[in-house]
């Protein structure tokens, strides 16, 4: 069998819209009857038609990514952006979402993403999820509407043959800067000095905890062959390397001289 996935089009388009209609007027009947049941079973969990619309109009007018998993020329599946991975009914349960989510991690990577945050929907899908390498965000800290999830997209910086210098960088939240305390991300160990002065890290180094409700704020020390060059806001600290991924969490993957 043969599978590709491929960007959509209005033709591709059409063809997903024929079974997700279907889905849903499976889901219309289950649900009436489970609603004229007695409340002991789970209710019926509906599919994507409900967002089908939106998915449509983004990709159309907003320029959203949409590919399409297909099996010798008939869909099986789409992923819309980050947000949404659906398989056709008659094709779950066989890994199809596995390659969509390898898929749109690898898109993530390309586009420069350190980590990614996803919403699980609906809830049966955390399983699969978990099984992808995400981890839960803690709904009491981050106080979303839904389940959320995050998995950090490493990336690695392979060194030269150039002179090792230790490095330290540590990210430390608004509260362990001013009320002290330990940084909730450290990394230690050794970088290149390159010819102009900065020092390539072997790998990128973020500034994200699922732990703090905001990231955007935190702050970074650098300290390299014991001396500290820098000790303020990530966001602020561009001249020694300080970046943001397309979703605004921080990191450095390279330490300049400032």
């Amino acid at each position: 069998m043969t599978y590709a996935i491929v960007p959509a089009t209005e033709d591709l388009i059409a063809e997903i819209e024929v079974w997700l209609d279907a889905e849903d007027a499976v889901y219309e009947v289950a649900e009436a009857a489970w609603a004229e049941a007695p409340f002991d079973s789970p209710k019926p969990t509906r599919g994507f038609r409900c967002n089908w619309n939106t998915v449509k109009k983004t990709w159309r007018e907003d320029g959203v990514p949409l590919d399409v998993l297909v099996k010798e020329g008939a869909t099986v599946g789409f992923l819309w952006g980050t947000d949404i991975v659906e398989i056709h009914p008659d094709h779950r349960g066989r890994s199809l979402g596995v390659m969509l989510s390898d898929h749109m991690l690898r898109r993530v990577s390309e586009e420069g993403f350190c980590i990614l945050e996803i919403q699980i929907a609906p809830h049966t899908a955390e399983p699969f999820w978990l099984r992808q390498g995400f981890a839960l965000l803690d709904d009491d800290i981050h106080f979303r509407n839904g389940l959320y999830a995050f998995k950090v997209i490493p990336r690695d910086l392979p060194l030269g043959a150039g002179p090792k210098v230790p490095v330290q960088i540590m990210f430390h939240d608004e509260q362990t800067v001013h009320l002290g305390g330990e940084p909730f991300s450290t990394f230690e160990g050794e970088g290149e000095r390159l010819p102009d002065g900065s020092i390539q890290l072997p790998e990128r180094v973020h500034g994200y905890s699922p732990l703090l409700r905001e990231n955007t704020d935190n702050h970074i020390r650098i300290v390299v062959d014991g001396e500290e060059i820098y000790f303020g806001r990530s966001k602020y600290g561009q001249a020694h390397g300080t970046k943001r991924d397309p979703a605004g969490n921080h990191y450095i993957d390279r330490v300049l001289p400032g």
